[in-house]
């Protein structure tokens, strides 16, 4: 007998701790309802900006009017305005001459970006289209030509490669995004001072160093 008043009693005691944290719950829930909208409307009825956490506010793409800038924005806008020309256009080439880590138009640097026809279109464009960045601005144009071998889009940024190149100084750096002699594609750095030497190859998807030219004999 002492036994089942005792289960009965622990029964009794859990239904109401069950009963206790529903009700809990649901008045959670209801006050939470009727806060938001609150605050929702004084912020509104304030005319308070939305916050924004420090550090995400969005920042406006630089504009490229022929000021120095980096070449990976080069690159992205080229891609729009080739995929204006033809939907998925190819990429042929990449060159660009580069120092302290920009396209130094002020001093006569360009980058020249090649597309050709897309392989996914029922009616590819003939020729080719050349973009080119230089001190007037961005111009993209259609050209005569034949389209040679797709390079696949890098995933390494250019601005990866420049790091790497700091034995090759401050000065202005060619660097061309092609295929090698093997038939691969590389990022291929150059000094501008010295265009004879054999270039430094990059791998165009993670950066990595895949070739050194080899060092002069002394005479």
């Amino acid at each position: 007998m002492a036994e089942r008043r005792q289960s009965a009693l622990l029964i009794a005691i859990a239904v109401v701790v069950v009963a206790l944290a529903i009700y809990g719950v649901n008045r959670y829930v209801a006050s939470a309802s009727q806060v938001a909208p609150v605050i929702a409307t004084t912020s509104a009825s304030a005319g308070l900006p939305p916050l924004v956490a420090p550090g995400l506010a969005p920042t406006a793409p630089p504009v490229l009017t022929g000021a120095a800038v980096d070449l990976s924005t080069v690159m992205g806008r080229a891609r729009k305005l080739a995929n204006a020309w033809q939907t998925e256009a190819t990429l042929l080439g990449i060159e660009a001459t580069v120092a302290n880590g920009q396209i130094q138009t002020q001093r006569g640097a360009t980058a020249k970006l090649t597309f050709g026809p897309s392989p996914f279109a029922a009616q590819p464009r003939s020729g080719l289209f050349i973009v080119v960045y230089d001190k007037s601005g961005i111009n993209g144009a259609p050209a005569p030509g034949k389209a040679g071998k797709a390079l696949p889009e890098p995933m390494c940024a250019p601005e990866g490669v420049l790091t790497r190149l700091a034995e090759l100084g401050v000065g202005e750096i060619t660097l061309r995004y092609a295929f090698d002699a093997d038939q691969r594609p590389m990022w291929l750095a150059t000094s501008a001072t010295q265009p004879s030497d054999p270039p430094r190859m990059f791998d165009p998807q993670d950066c990595r160093l895949r070739g050194v030219p080899a060092r002069r004999k002394p005479h």
